[in-house]
């Protein structure tokens, strides 16, 4: 009986042992020095020189920025707190609420649903919401125009490609009367049902004929919501089965808990709305805060619980490490340490320009948009693609560089802050390449 119980325990250590290395996360990945990299380490410090200069002018309450290539961290840099004031230094674990930044990880988790023949990017948004079976547009939002029907139905590939016809509410991006609707109705509404958010954005008309423009919108918040009746599951659970946890990726997500909340994530500021004060001088750091705390979000804050309806658009709390882990699977084109997660064509359509509309993107003609990514293209040869990127209103942003692989990410939390550096630090990326 003893030689038993010692052949079982011995069997359950081995199982553990599976257990253990079967469950590895990509996101504990290695480090590198930059030269080792291919990176002059001399010439990266001058990222941390500017992230500095915006922290110590009191413009943004932190920053965790990092580098990585072939699956290797390079370098990475953070400096301040979850929240100003307090001793809890923000790093590669910090939770941030990455706002925009979530639209990438909802176009990728739409290609899952369409590699397993779910739907295609012909689909109709009719399809799953009936009630967007007859749709109006207000031309360039303006209620004074005289109505026209759409010309054709909206689809998934005018959503991913943010030429749906849809708006954003003023509040957010969007400008006209159809965007002040938006606001007034509260669209689009975390704390409300994907359903229901659909029944109220049915009911407004486009500010575009579908295909025929460019125009940033809930189109991704839109995909969320037609994942959700696909899948039969909310955006965040279906994004965790099938990217995540096949990366290792087990700290970000649509919904936390309380405790984690409490414990990981950067308290949100912006800069002081008229005849608010700022933070000023305080926690003896010397630097004087032109911030001021975010209002929570009504009922159901970003990245709680209480959330009803996961957003594809926004929504997202996640940390540097695995926002760089998902940019590394990116950038090798769907595949991590010898993990499949996207098909090759998925990731290549995502980030290559689909549709003649998308491009010029905020009057920049070196700027174009995929179905899901930004597109830069290379300002010494505008034929050739230099970066994809995509940043979030809360000052956090991301950048892959398709010719060699590496991929950065920078975050913070501050809400419109406007000190976004990732156009400034791939930029000191490619200067700081060691030429063969």
């Amino acid at each position: 009986m003893k030689h038993l119980t010692n052949n079982v325990r011995k069997l359950a250590a081995i199982i553990l042992l599976f257990i253990f290395v079967s469950s590895k996360s990509y996101s504990d990945l290695p480090r590198i020095t930059p030269e080792e990299a291919g990176f002059d380490s001399t010439k990266l410090a001058e990222v941390t020189n500017q992230a500095d200069a915006v922290y110590e002018a009191g413009l943004i309450p932190n920053y965790v920025i990092a580098l990585a290539k072939d699956g290797k961290v390079f370098f990475s840099a953070s400096r301040g707190n979850r929240i100003i004031g307090e001793v809890d230094p923000v790093g590669m674990d910090t939770l941030f609420p990455l706002a925009s930044m979530s639209k990438p990880v909802a176009s990728s988790a739409i290609f899952k649903l369409i590699e397993e023949g779910k739907l295609s990017l012909d689909s109709e948004l009719r399809e799953f919401y009936p009630q967007f079976q007859s749709m109006f547009v207000a031309q360039d939002g303006d209620l004074d125009n005289q109505f026209r029907e759409a010309e054709r139905a909206i689809t998934i590939l005018d959503l991913l490609t943010h030429t749906s016809g849809l708006e954003y509410a003023a509040s957010i991006a969007g400008t006209g009367d159809v965007a002040e609707l938006y606001d007034e109705l509260g669209l689009i509404n975390a704390c409300i049902s994907a359903s229901d958010n659909m029944d109220l954005l049915s009911q407004v008309p486009l500010v575009g004929q579908p295909g025929q423009r460019w125009n940033y919108s809930v189109s991704l918040d839109v995909i969320g919501a037609v994942i959700e009746v696909v899948s039969g599951e909310p955006l965040g659970s279906y994004a965790n089965r099938t990217i995540f946890e096949p990366l290792g990726i087990i700290d970000s997500g649509w919904r936390h808990t309380d405790d984690r909340l409490d414990t990981h994530y950067a308290t949100l500021y912006n800069p002081p709305l008229p005849g608010e004060a700022a933070i000023g001088q305080i926690g003896g750091t010397g630097i004087n805060w032109q911030l001021s705390e975010s209002p929570r979000y009504s009922a159901c804050p970003v990245g709680s619980e209480a959330r009803i309806f996961d957003m594809g658009g926004s929504g997202l709390v996640g940390t540097a490490t695995d926002y760089l882990v998902f940019s590394l699977m990116i950038a090798n084109l769907g595949i991590l340490d010898g993990t499949r997660v996207l098909e090759e064509n998925s990731v290549i359509a995502q980030t290559t320009q689909q549709v003649d509309a998308a491009q010029n993107i905020n009057g920049n003609a070196g700027r174009l948009f995929g179905a899901g990514f930004g597109i830069s293209l290379d300002p010494d040869n505008p034929s050739e693609e230099d970066f994809y990127s995509w940043g979030g209103s809360n000052n956090t942003g991301f950048f892959i560089d398709p010719k060699d692989g590496t991929v950065g990410v920078q975050m913070s939390s501050c809400y419109r802050c406007r000190q976004a550096l990732i156009p400034n630090i791939e930029e000191i990326v490619d200067q700081a390449r060691i030429e063969d």
